[in-house]
C-alpha cells in the first residue's frame, strides 16, 4: 500500500471540483483536502474512515457532470486500491 494513492485520488478530486461549481465543487474540495492530509500523515487512515469519503465522493458525483463524475471515479479506484493494503475489515 502506497499512501502516493491518496494523493492522486486527492488530485483527481481538485480535478473534479475544477469541472464542477458550487456545493459540488465544495465537497469535492473538502475530500481532497482531507486525503492530502492524510497521506501526510503518521498513521494512515482506516477502513471506515475512507468508506466516508468514498460515499461522499459518489454522491457529489451524482450530482456533478460527466467530466467531474469521471474524475471522482477515479479517486474512488485509488481509495480502493490503497484499502486493499490496510488491515483490517
Amino acid at each position: 500500500m502506497t499512501r502516493q494513492l491518496l494523493t492522486d485520488a486527492s488530485e483527481h478530486l481538485r480535478r473534479a471540483a475544477d469541472a464542477t461549481d458550487g456545493d459540488t465543487a465544495a465537497r469535492f474540495e473538502r475530500v481532497a483536502d482531507a486525503l492530502a492530509n492524510a497521506a501526510e500523515a503518521d498513521a494512515g487512515p482506516d477502513h471506515g474512515w475512507m468508506a466516508k469519503r468514498i460515499h461522499t465522493i459518489r454522491d457529489a458525483a451524482s450530482d456533478a457532470g460527466t467530466e467531474a463524475a469521471d474524475h471522482a471515479e477515479a479517486a474512488v479506484e485509488c481509495i480502493s486500491e490503497y484499502r486493499e493494503g490496510v488491515p483490517g475489515v
